[in-house]
């Protein structure tokens, strides 16, 4: 989970120490995965980079709405009865995994349950520090990303700030 947290009165959104968050990026290895998620990393065309850098799951429910099992994803079985959203974090917390997610209200159900989570910017950031995509490929997905995300000022600073760290 991330430490060392800054909180923002005005918006009360957490945001982890760039550092920090730069280190639990360099290390992620997997999660559960939104349907958001998939959406736009399709729509940036790194949905097949991620899948295949990263160890995917996601419940059922997801793949019912995404529409399919992207190649490298892998479905898992269970929470039933509950929808896409309570199913990604009840697979998340029975598993221990980060959840992958670019909708506001599942991030804020992660993080009451205690677990870390991700949205595709933060991907995209891990990729760029595992070495799993170039900078200018990483530039490139970011200003794609921009064009469809619905994320805050403070959510791109973020991002940026650990993208500094990174081409000091």
């Amino acid at each position: 989970m991330h430490t060392n947290v800054r909180q923002r009165d005005s918006e009360k959104t957490s945001f982890p120490d760039p550092l920090l968050l730069a280190k639990e990026l360099r290390m992620l290895a997997g999660g559960v995965v939104d349907t958001s998620t998939l959406i736009y990393l399709d729509r940036i065309s790194l949905l097949g980079r991620v899948c295949s850098c990263l160890s995917l799951n996601m419940p059922l429910q997801v793949q019912d709405e995404f529409g399919h099992c992207p190649a490298g994803c892998k479905v898992v079985a269970g929470c039933n009865g509950l929808g896409a959203d309570g199913a990604v974090v009840r697979m998340a917390q029975a598993a221990g995994n980060p959840v992958f997610s670019d909708d506001r209200l599942l991030l804020m159900a992660a993080r009451s349950a205690g677990l870390s989570y991700y949205n595709t910017l933060m991907l995209l950031v891990a990729l760029l520090l595992q070495e799993k995509i170039s900078v200018s490929r990483y530039q490139k997905a970011c200003s794609d990303l921009q064009r469809i995300a619905h994320y805050s000022d403070a959510v791109w600073a973020v991002g940026s700030e650990v993208f500094s760290l990174y081409v000091r």
